[in-house]
């Protein structure tokens, strides 16, 4: 083996190894990126004891309530408010209220400084009478929990740009109204505080078709941003 090939040889070796030095520095690099991410938790902020601002409500509306009442948005201020769609005739609506919104009015019914506010995306059927008549059905004083009516293109434009729900639709198909009702909307509750600030937005009703975990933690975000707010 001549001179010039056993440099060769020497340099290749050098090089190979080096190439399995380098190699094996990023595969252990890899191993740590995948620990570490795997060490991360799955959620966080989970029963915490402060909330953020979701929003801040800067325009106002004027509606009717089921006593026929002008009432606005603005009314609201240093109340804490917990805020919902719903119309008459919408079985899902009817589940939540008889569950969800009944539980937390009964609740905190009693603190003068809490209210429920609901708010028709169906107003032209929702009239103050059949309102009235829903709120009798659900044992909901009008000093404490409204039922509101108005303009419908004035009040979906509100609840979708202004607060941030979900853009109302009107179904067409007959079977699917005959389950769900006229008009998909979003089930989200809201909690808003004193200065008309959004607190924390959850669905309840899908938290529910999920599992009892999740449902129970939905409740407590939702009870926690009510009586953190109530509290300040």
């Amino acid at each position: 083996m001549t001179d010039k090939t056993k440099i060769t040889l020497i340099y290749s070796s050098v090089a190979v190894l080096c190439i399995l030095f380098i190699s094996g520095f990023i595969f252990l690099g890899k191993l740590y990126d995948i620990k570490a991410e795997a060490d991360k938790p799955l959620a966080v902020d989970i029963g915490k004891e402060t909330f953020d601002e979701l929003l801040q409500l800067q325009e106002d509306i004027t509606l009717t309530n089921q006593d026929g009442q002008t009432v606005s948005i603005s009314d609201l201020k240093d109340k804490v408010w917990v805020f919902a769609q719903f119309f008459a005739k919408c079985p899902m609506c009817a589940e939540r209220n008889y569950s969800d919104l009944m539980k937390i009015y009964k609740q905190y019914k009693g603190n003068p400084d809490f209210m429920i506010v609901c708010m028709s995306v169906d107003p032209e059927a929702d009239d103050v009478a059949k309102l009235k008549e829903y709120a009798a059905s659900v044992k909901a004083d009008t000093s404490n929990w409204w039922f509101l009516t108005g303009d419908r293109a004035e009040m979906h434009a509100y609840m979708s740009g202004e607060m941030k729900f979900l853009d109302i639709r009107e179904r067409t198909d007959e079977l699917e109204i005959a389950r769900k009702g006229r008009y998909a909307h979003d089930l989200g509750v809201a909690v808003f505080d004193q200065d008309l600030k959004m607190r924390v937005k959850v669905d309840l009703a899908f938290a529910r078709s999920q599992s009892h975990e999740l449902l129970k933690t939905y409740e407590e975000k939702l009870h926690g941003a009510i009586n953190l707010s109530l509290n300040n």
